[in-house]
């Protein structure tokens, strides 16, 4: 197995090596570094137990994660995992590894990672599978292959395997790209199937069918003139929504509106959908100034994401300026996004946003910062699909407003030593629903939000401390809530900073009165919540050596470090109305061992 393991290393060295390596000493190849390893791994258990509910986690549960990086010979050979017998909880497995060896310009990638090729291509979707990235010169080439998704069946005395459900899907992809002085150029493509025979049984009621996906994207980063520049993405996917079967009528219906329809247009197996964003700005001496424009086809899907918001277009201008000496910064961001780009749903929506930000900083005392934003939706329903109605009376617009002011000051003072700090958070915000324009305050939500805190930091006794008071209020058609309470906790550490501990505590008072056909009713429940938690990190031993010349020392620190951590919760329910009160405590205790 050595001699096996001994030739598996060496064949991949000689292909991730520089093509003019070979021609260089053994000790420019990096043979002097030899072989080092650092690196991290935790374990962690959590115990658990309510009293007067039902428990909402289960009794126990460990986890051992980490982190190792082996470098052989200049090699970097990052390795990562991640363990946990929650791993039964979830669909797709919860248990990875991951392992990517690196060198100069080259990085591979094996075990369960995720990479970027581009927003509507691969966008950061885990697989299990190899990748590699290369970045030689000015050149950027990158390429995958995997399991996207593991065959997940349909269990017939479970309803929740209906959600859960998946059949296996491979994918592969490659980038090509080019960079030299901030300007950018590169090609992806992506490609998905599903395995049909991966899924045994499949209930007749369920939407889940096997797809297919062919994704391409081009991508231009480019300065134009002197502080101008320019970027764009444009991208085509192709979908077949069923590999087994012909295309339903609603299949037959889509992939019409991308902007080469006509190039592209829907064929027996297959639709195509496409997405373009760009943006043009110019940068200043003390200003940027930003158009950006976004379109996303209706029901466009790549298999390499997962979510991607589709039949919008949106228009965004973003202006930031600098002012004072940097001491006053003030950004906004303005645009409309519209939907029903093929006219195929029954309503239009057309959403209006807008935000103001201004963050001022004085002097070292002060710091203040405020902003405002309005988000509007205005809406068009129409009450049947037909091209010859134009019935303004049988239609319904409906408007949606949603306003938020907020705010922050704070106050810093004091010495090295001693330091003070006094912050107040401030926020509130109004939506509402009106059935036309002129109704100015139907159906209105009020919520405010405050919060005053004060924390004091003394440095020689390593003591630190913060008291706060929040306050919620919601105003709602028929319904009122109030939320305040105290919060506090203290901080300390002990044994030349070795030992960390902390006492945090909460209490909440919520007050809920509802008016039904003109009776008012209210209810009061209170919460409170504990905690306690201890650090311990002991300083790793000074390795001593002599130098031979007299009493000359060199101290070298010993990088393997220890870190014993243990947390306990308390939650503490009081009773309410037809609610009864109800305690949980949760205990934490983990180990992590870096080296």
């Amino acid at each position: 197995m050595n001699r096996y393991l001994s030739y598996a290393i060496l064949s991949f060295l000689m292909l991730t090596a520089a093509p003019n390596a070979w021609s260089q000493a053994l000790d420019q190849l990096g043979v002097k570094k030899g072989v080092s390893m650092s690196g991290s791994i935790n374990a962690s258990a959590t115990a658990y137990t309510a009293s007067g509910i039902e428990s909402r986690r289960d009794p126990l549960a460990w986890y051992l994660n980490g982190n190792i990086n082996i470098n052989l010979f200049g090699y970097d050979m990052p390795f990562s995992f991640n363990y946990s017998n929650q791993g039964r909880n979830y669909s797709q497995p919860f248990n990875q590894f991951r392992f990517a060896p690196s060198y100069k310009w080259a990085r591979a990638y094996f075990g369960t990672t995720s990479m970027q090729f581009s927003n509507y291509t691969l966008a950061g979707h885990m697989f299990d599978g190899v990748g590699l990235e290369l970045s030689p010169g000015k050149w950027r080439i990158s390429a995958m292959y995997g399991t996207l998704l593991k065959a997940v069946p349909f269990d017939v005395l479970s309803p929740e395997s209906y959600s859960r459900a998946a059949f296996e899907r491979k994918g592969e992809g490659i980038k090509l790209g080019y960079e030299d002085n901030g300007n950018a150029y590169s090609i992806s493509l992506f490609h998905a199937k599903d395995n049909a025979a991966s899924v045994p049984y499949i209930p007749d009621d369920a939407t889940l069918t096997p797809r297919e996906n062919l994704a391409v994207a081009f991508n231009v980063r480019q300065t134009l003139i002197g502080r101008v520049f320019v970027d764009m993405e444009y991208s085509i996917s192709a979908l077949n929504r069923d590999v087994r079967a012909e295309k339903d009528n609603f299949d037959s219906t889509r992939g019409t509106s991308n902007l080469l329809g006509k190039l592209l247009g829907p064929t027996a197996t297959t639709r195509y959908f496409d997405a373009l964003q760009a943006g043009l700005g110019y940068t200043g001496s003390f200003y940027t100034v930003q158009l950006r424009y976004e379109r996303v086809a209706p029901d466009f899907v790549t298999l390499g994401a997962y979510n991607v918001v589709n039949d919008m277009r949106n228009i965004t201008v973003a202006p930031t300026v600098q002012l004072l000496g940097g001491k006053l910064n003030l950004s906004a961001n303005a645009g409309m996004q519209v939907n029903n780009l093929d006219d195929s749903k029954t309503s239009d929506t057309k959403r209006w946003v807008a935000n103001i930000n201004a963050g001022f900083t004085p002097n070292e005392h002060w710091a203040f910062n405020g902003g405002y934003s309005n988000f509007s939706n205005y809406t068009r329903i129409r009450p049947l699909i037909d091209p010859y109605f134009n019935n303004p009376l049988d239609t319904l617009d409906f408007y949606q407003v949603n306003n938020t002011y907020n705010g922050m000051v704070m106050y810093r003072t004091g010495t090295k030593e001693r330091q003070h700090a006094i912050t107040l958070n401030t926020s509130y915000q109004y939506a509402s629903d009106k059935s036309t324009a002129a109704d100015a305050v139907e159906s209105l939500s009020r919520f405010f939000t405050a919060n005053l805190g004060y924390s004091y930091n003394l440095q020689p006794k390593a003591l630190s401390m913060t008291g706060a008071v929040n306050y919620y209020k919601n105003t709602a058609a028929g319904l009122n809530t109030t939320f305040m309470g105290p919060a506090v906790s203290v901080n300390k550490q002990y044994f030349d900073k070795t030992l960390r501990t902390g006492v945090t505590a909460t209490y909440n008072v919520t007050k809920a009165t509802t008016e039904t056909a003109g009776l008012n009713s209210s209810t009061t429940s209170s919460l409170f919540n504990t905690g306690l938690s201890l650090n311990y990190s002991p300083k790793p031993r000074q390795q001593t050596t002599s130098t031979g010349e007299g009493k000359q020392v060199k101290l070298f620190p010993n990088r393997h470090t220890h870190n014993f951590g243990a947390t306990v919760m308390w939650l503490m329910r009081g009773a309410a109305a037809s609610q009864p009160g109800y305690n949980e405590l949760t205990t934490t205790i983990n180990y992590t061992y870096s080296f």
